[in-house]
């Protein structure tokens, strides 16, 4: 009974890493997308009507979900309270706090923009977001592909891995 018990606890818990490896895949994927979404509402609210960082960020997360709309809550936030700091210094504090399923590559792309946001006029501004969107969708492409790619030998691997173990502890 012992054995049973074992066995199905390994199949359980290695079918968990693979579908959990292949679950942060799939949400890398998404956490790019919102943020794209929210880097364009902040290029058009910022182009539609010279808004404040304040607007642009609230159209950014009022058209994302999760956890990119908690990036983008966490730094306005964080604006209303700036004090004598950068908007840099607390875009990087929120890109750190909030639990996005990035690489440094996605992550690069947003710290530099948030070192452009806030500092020069809205044309400048306009254009790195607008070069920053582009750098996700490839980031978006690419890290797509590789779901496409790994997600299911994360989930195969897991599955059969499990069944091995529980096989050899039979």
């Amino acid at each position: 009974m012992i054995r049973w018990l074992g066995a199905a606890l390994l199949l359980m818990g290695s079918s968990a890493l693979g579908v959990g490896a292949a679950a942060r895949l799939r949400g890398r994927v998404r956490d790019i997308q919102g943020l794209t979404a929210g880097l364009e509402a902040m290029a058009r609210t910022l182009s539609a009507s010279l808004a404040p960082l304040d607007e642009m960020l609230q159209a950014a997360e009022a058209c994302t979900g999760q956890r990119p709309a908690q990036f983008f809550h966490t730094c306005r936030r964080e604006l209303l309270t700036l004090g004598g700091n950068p908007f840099s210094r607390l875009w990087d504090k929120a890109l750190r706090e909030t639990p996005l399923r990035l690489d440094e590559g996605d992550r690069a792309v947003l710290k530099q923009v948030g070192g452009i946001l806030g500092r020069y006029d809205s044309d400048s501004q306009t254009v790195a977001l607008g070069q920053a969107v582009q750098r996700l969708s490839q980031q978006q492409r690419e890290a797509e592909e590789r779901q496409g790619r790994l997600g299911r030998v994360y989930g195969t691997l897991g599955v059969t891995s499990g069944l091995l173990l529980a096989i050899v502890l039979l």
